[in-house]
């Protein structure tokens, strides 16, 4: 296996060049986005914006949600969704290597398998509400057949686990979200490029060793910098690694083979200086995902407290990390206010070192600037700040 030794700094650029925040919004269109990215993940939380929103604004020239809207449900729509594992937009080039999971899930009734006996009447209902009306919310039906226990403990209509089912399934696609909430309609229609690939032959389709390595190797692409497991290793090989030694750390971190001739030896070529050189990251971001690579790597401690009891909160309930020139210099937790038509700065904290008269200009202007993406009127600020 190939080893490259590399200072920390060269570290932290060849991750901010992977995750296209090198410069403001660098890249062209959404299409170029999430190729790059390998997948965006979706979430439907709007505090300060949504999280696939903000992971594509540094990145994507001029970008407004409605783009990402286009890229996936546009009449010339590039990418998909599904659950990878989490809920994520994907390039429609990757769809192959889901239908025969899409087909295994139908094979035997389970809570995100097949239907149950008693749910077969329900889908018919609504798929014979869809041929009728068009895309639908499943809220409409709603009331029609009771309701269940969700996947998550918490109260859901019988008809919105079976739509569910169905979309993974292959049988249902989304036309289109209101509010991120989904309008199924028969994949046929939604996105016929798609749904010629579920009646094809078996042996027309990428095979499962095939799609394992595929699969494989594009979520450790997505990731950058990892430590692959026993698995990761079996199906990819050795010799699809290249172990990256880092100074200062005592444990090795991977990278592809491919990836390699990307690593700089020196941590030279980050944008530095003014407002060019912030980001305000998604509390999901890429960059930032890996808590442990972040902690190693960038000496930030990070976690996304959104599902941490208000108590035991470090930093707020969604805080957006603060890259400046390289490094990972704060955090700041913000809402969106829609009765005062704001956008609430609730705490800006700083990491020990960092000049706050410095950084305070650029990360006004870039507050500035998300409250011009999300449309409101002023920005609040009360005064905690550390």
């Amino acid at each position: 296996m190939q080893t490259i030794r590399i200072t920390k700094d060269a570290a932290r650029a060849f991750l901010i060049r992977a995750f296209a925040l090198e410069s403001w919004q660098s890249l062209p269109d959404v299409d170029t986005a999430i190729q790059r990215l390998e997948f965006v993940q979706e979430d439907s939380i709007p505090i300060c914006g949504r999280m696939h929103e903000l992971i594509l604004w540094p990145r994507v020239k001029d970008y407004a949600p409605e783009k990402l809207a286009e890229a996936l449900y546009g009449p010339d729509a590039s990418a998909f969704e599904i659950h990878f594992p989490n809920l994520a937009a994907l390039p429609r080039a990757d769809y192959p290597h889901f239908v025969r999971r899409k087909k295994a899930r139908q094979a035997e009734p389970g809570r995100w398998q097949g239907l149950f006996p008693e749910e077969e009447p329900v889908a018919a209902a609504f798929l014979k509400a869809l041929d009728t009306h068009g895309p639908l919310s499943t809220r409409r039906h709603g009331n029609d057949f009771g309701h269940m226990r969700s996947g998550w403990g918490t109260q859901a209509t019988v008809v919105s686990q079976v739509a569910e089912k169905l979309w993974l399934h292959g049988t249902l696609g989304i036309a289109h979200r209101k509010n991120f909430e989904r309008y199924f309609d028969r994949l046929e229609r939604v996105a016929p490029d798609l749904a010629q690939w579920h009646q094809k032959e078996s042996s027309e389709l990428p095979d499962l060793e095939e799609t394992k390595r595929y699969l494989a190797r594009k979520r450790l692409k997505a990731k950058a910098l990892f430590r692959p497991g026993r698995e990761d290793k079996a199906t990819l090989g050795e010799s699809a690694f290249c172990k990256v030694e880092i100074e200062g750390l005592t444990k090795p971190w991977y990278c592809l083979i491919e990836e390699a001739s990307l690593l700089p030896l020196s941590g030279g070529g980050i944008e530095g200086g003014g407002l060019g050189g912030l980001r305000l990251l998604a509390p999901l971001d890429p960059l930032v995902y890996d808590r442990q690579r972040t902690r190693e790597i960038f000496d930030f401690d990070y976690t996304w407290e959104v599902y941490v009891p208000a108590a035991k909160r470090k930093w707020g309930y969604y805080v957006l990390p603060i890259l400046h020139d390289g490094k990972l210099i704060g955090r700041v937790d913000l809402k969106r206010d829609t009765k005062t038509d704001s956008l609430q700065v609730l705490a800006l904290l700083w990491e020990p070192g960092v000049a706050a008269d410095w950084v305070m200009p650029p990360t006004e202007e870039r507050l500035q600037e998300l409250g011009q993406f999300l449309n409101v009127s002023r920005i609040d600020r009360r005064p905690t700040t550390g």
